[in-house]
Order: structure tokens, then C-alpha cells, then sequence
């Protein structure tokens, strides 16, 4: 007998006892009848639940119920999607540690688009990490950053504020002097630093501000030099005070300090022109009365072209060694004949001396250059680092100014800062403690300067949110 022979005689037999059973069965029955509309109700029930509920995973993380999804694998693309989304601003990828569970379950279709998982539910319920790096100086973190590469590019660019090659300046060398790493972390996204704002925090330095009590017998200077400070760096954390208030036993004032975070050590050789001041000379004159005064010759500038190799710290020479040396153009002496004293002169006599100028011609002279760009140890109108801008401005007038700004403030007379004048130095304690910075004051609470490489010369208030607390003090000369 062959299959399909056999099948028919199975379907017979079957239809046979179907009938036999129906036959069998007393549809008039109460029993039957009842179990009948019990089955009824159970088939319309089940079809009514299973056209109005929905087979889903329910998502809980940490055990805590978030949503539901159609499968385990949308879930896992919406939550990485929200990640993606949440590293787009550091460009990398987050992470958690997070546990993330699915449930199979049963709900309403209407349930289901109420708790569906998206953003805004895992907003707040997710906790990822960014795995960044930190930088490390003499073991203390002074920046988190997202990456390796933009670390490297932060100390790349804080290490070419101070040591940056240019036709004159070539850097033949650039390192820290502290010890600098840069390590895997595990980071908060409050904690991620962006290259420009973790730039800002090392250019400004380390602002330490803390408490002294006045003692007996102390005055400004006194404090200053028990915590090794000048009195205008005393004077500048306490704004409002001058070298004439009165300070009382008992009385609190702040000592506010500048440190860099990072100290760069760079070499190299500089070569250009610099400018030599010409002399004054005067001479008593019979002819004239006294306190009356000519220019017999008007005195010129002479120029050398200098080549020196040189160490810096953060910008700030600490050796230099003079290579080479050509007078381009000698310096004229300046004559200036003078009225006798009133006193009776029995004869004249000639006597040379470093000349001033008024501030008006200094000032001028100054803002001329704004827009030239900043060189490291430029000291000549191609290009300026602070102190050689104002010994360049300065020897234009005459009167010849030491090299850096800590000896530019170390001479002079000193000014107060309610007694300014236009052509006054001003100086600054920036990048390094005491006077690491010097400008020209202009009036109207203005300085030019040579500021950085990024800006070259130009124009800043003196109490700005920078420059105002690292006021230093002021020279007249």
C-alpha cells in the first residue's frame, strides 16, 4: 500500500470517530451547553489580549525599570546611540559600567509607545566615563583632557608661548623643567577640560590667595619681605591701598601670589638689530640765562646688528652670551647748551649724561609699533619680547633702559598708581613671580605692550580682569 493510500484510510478513520463522538455527545445538555459558552468566552478573551497587548523587553538598569524595547537589540542601539551623542563634544566614544538587563514581557500596544525607550528616559539613569588622560606635572594633575593627542597638542602650544622659531630666534632646544606626564583616566564629563580652556588656566598660572593678621610694628614693607614679595605685589592684592594706608595690629589683609604651573626651558640664538642710545651732552653756556637751555646738535640713535645664544625660562633669560657684534651706525651725540647756575661760574664745563624725554614723544613712539609681532628677545623694531620694547620706545628718546624688566623695575623712580603719567613703566607679575612684565602706560588707565606671540603689540587696561590683579607697580625715569 503507498503513502498516499494510507493517509486517505487514516483521514477516514479519523472523520469516522469525530462523528462517532459527536453523535455521542446530548447538545441539549445544561453541562454542555455551559462548557460550551465557557469556551467561547476563553477563545474571545484570548484573542481580544493578543490583538491589544504586544510582546516586549522591559529594560532595567541597575535594577531600576527604564522602558521597554522590541528586542534586546534595540536596546543596545538606542543606549549607544545616546552615548554616541553624549562624547560627540570630546570626539571620543563614553563608556558604562552600568548593569543593563532585558525582561521578556506582555503589555499594552498603548503602554508600550508610552514607556518606550528613548533620550530623554535615559537622561539622568545612565552613568557613563570618558576614558581620557590627565597631565601631570611633579605628580600633581593640572589638566584632564579626552585624549592623548590633545594633551600633546596643549603642552605643544603653552611650550611655543615662551620658545617659538623666527627668522631672527631660532630655538634650538625646548623642554620642562618639571616633570610632565600624561596618563590614562577614567573621567566625569565635568571634569574634561577643552584644549583652549585648560591653555587659559596654564597662561594665567596658579593664583594663590591667603590670609595674614597684622602684627605689632608692621608696615608694608615689612610684611612683604617676611613673606618674600614686593610691597606693590603686597599693595596689589589689596586694591584700594597705597604705601601711605594705615594698617592696624589685628587687621587681615591678603597676599596674593602668581606661580606658573609649567616652567619652560628653551635655547637658542638670537640675531638682530638693536639700538644704541645716543648721549647728551651739556655745556654751559654764558650767553644764556640761567635755567634757559638749547639744542646745539640734535643727537641720533646708532644701531648694531647683536647675535647672542641664550637660555630662557618661560620667556625670561636666565644666561646669554654675546656671539657677535656689528656697529651698523654709529650714535651722534646730542649738545645741549644750558644758562649758568645763578651762582658765579668760573668756567664751563661739559658733562655727559643718559637724557630723558617727555611722555608725550615716549607714548607716541610706543603706539607707533602697536601690530608689531612679539619676538623672544627681540629687542628691535622686527620684533619685541616686553622689556626690549620698552628699552627700544625709551632709547628713541635718549635715555638708555637695563635689558629686563625685573632690572627695569629694580631702577627708576617709583610711582604710585594714583600718580601715573603717560610714559610711566608699568609692571605686571605674570607667568613668574616679581615684575616678569613691563608696558608703557598711555593715559586713560591704558598700557601698550608687547604682549605674546599670538598678539605682538597692543593695547591693555591696567585693571582688566588679567592684568588687574598682577599689577605690580610703576617707574618714572
Amino acid at each position: 500500500m503507498g503513502f498516499l493510500e494510507k493517509l486517505s484510510k487514516i483521514k477516514d478513520s479519523t472523520s469516522k470517530q469525530v462523528i462517532d463522538i459527536a453523535n455521542k455527545i446530548n447538545w441539549k445538555s445544561p453541562k454542555t451547553i455551559g462548557s460550551l459558552a465557557i469556551t467561547l468566552t476563553l477563545v474571545s478573551g484570548l484573542s481580544f489580549y493578543a490583538l491589544t497587548t504586544t510582546s516586549v523587553s522591559a529594560v532595567t538598569i541597575n535594577g531600576q525599570h527604564l522602558g521597554y524595547v522590541e528586542s534586546p537589540e534595540e536596546g543596545d542601539a538606542v543606549l549607544a546611540e545616546y552615548l554616541e551623542k553624549m562624547g560627540q563634544p570630546y570626539g571620543v566614544l563614553p563608556q558604562t559600567r552600568d548593569q543593563i538587563d532585558y525582561e521578556k514581557v506582555r503589555i499594552k500596544k498603548s503602554d508600550f509607545q508610552d514607556s518606550r525607550l528613548d533620550e530623554k528616559t535615559i537622561a539622568g539613569m545612565l552613568n557613563f566615563y570618558i576614558e581620557g588622560v590627565k597631565v601631570t606635572v611633579d605628580g600633581t594633575t593640572i589638566a584632564y583632557l579626552p585624549t592623548q593627542e590633545k594633551a600633546e597638542q596643549l603642552l605643544k602650544e603653552f611650550q611655543e608661548f615662551y620658545a617659538k622659531s623666527s627668522e631672527s630666534n631660532q630655538v634650538t632646544s625646548v623642554d620642562f623643567a618639571e616633570e610632565v606626564k600624561i596618563e590614562k583616566a577614567s573621567l566625569q564629563p565635568e571634569q574634561i577640560s577643552t584644549v583652549e580652556e585648560a591653555y587659559e588656566t596654564l597662561i594665567k598660572g596658579k593664583v594663590t590667595t591667603k590670609e595674614y593678621v597684622v602684627e605689632e610694628n608692621d608696615s608694608w614693607w615689612l610684611i612683604a619681605r617676611k613673606n618674600n614679595m614686593f610691597t606693590d605685589e603686597v599693595l596689589a592684592g589689596n586694591p584700594g591701598t597705597t604705601e601711605d594706608t594705615i594698617i592696624q595690629p589685628g587687621q587681615v589683609i591678603n597676599l596674593v601670589s602668581v606661580t606658573p604651573y609649567l616652567t619652560v626651558i628653551s635655547q637658542g640664538t638670537y640675531s638682530g638689530e638693536e639700538i644704541i642710545p645716543y648721549d647728551v651732552v651739556t655745556k654751559t653756556d654764558t650767553k644764556l640765562r640761567p635755567g634757559q637751555s638749547k639744542v646745539v646738535t640734535k643727537g641720533s640713535n646708532g644701531k648694531k646688528l647683536v647675535t647672542y645664544s641664550y637660555e630662557q625660562r618661560n620667556g625670561v633669560e636666565v644666561k646669554k652670551e654675546v656671539l657677535n657684534e656689528e656697529i651698523l651706525e654709529k650714535p651722534v651725540d646730542e649738545v645741549v647748551a644750558k644758562g649758568p647756575k645763578r651762582r658765579t661760574v668760573v668756567a664751563s664745563a661739559s658733562t655727559p649724561s643718559r637724557g630723558s624725554a617727555n611722555g608725550g614723544s615716549i607714548v607716541d613712539r610706543a603706539l607707533s609699533f602697536v601690530g608689531t609681532k612679539y619676538v623672544y628677545g627681540g629687542s628691535s623694531a622686527s620684533g619685541f619680547d616686553c622689556s626690549g620694547f620698552t628699552k627700544y620706545v625709551y632709547a628713541g628718546s635718549g635715555i638708555s633702559l637695563p635689558r629686563t624688566s625685573y632690572a627695569q623695575f629694580n631702577s627708576g623712580t617709583k610711582v604710585s598708581k594714583n600718580n601715573l603719567q603717560p610714559g610711566d613703566l608699568v609692571f605686571f607679575s605674570t607667568y613668574a613671580a616679581g615684575a616678569s612684565h613691563v608696558g608703557i602706560y598711555i593715559g586713560g588707565g591704558r598700557f601698550v605692550h608687547a604682549s605674546n606671540p599670538s598678539s605682538g603689540v597692543k593695547i591693555n587696561g591696567i585693571n582688566d580682569s588679567f592684568y588687574g590683579p598682577r599689577y605690580l607697580g610703576a617707574r618714572r625715569y
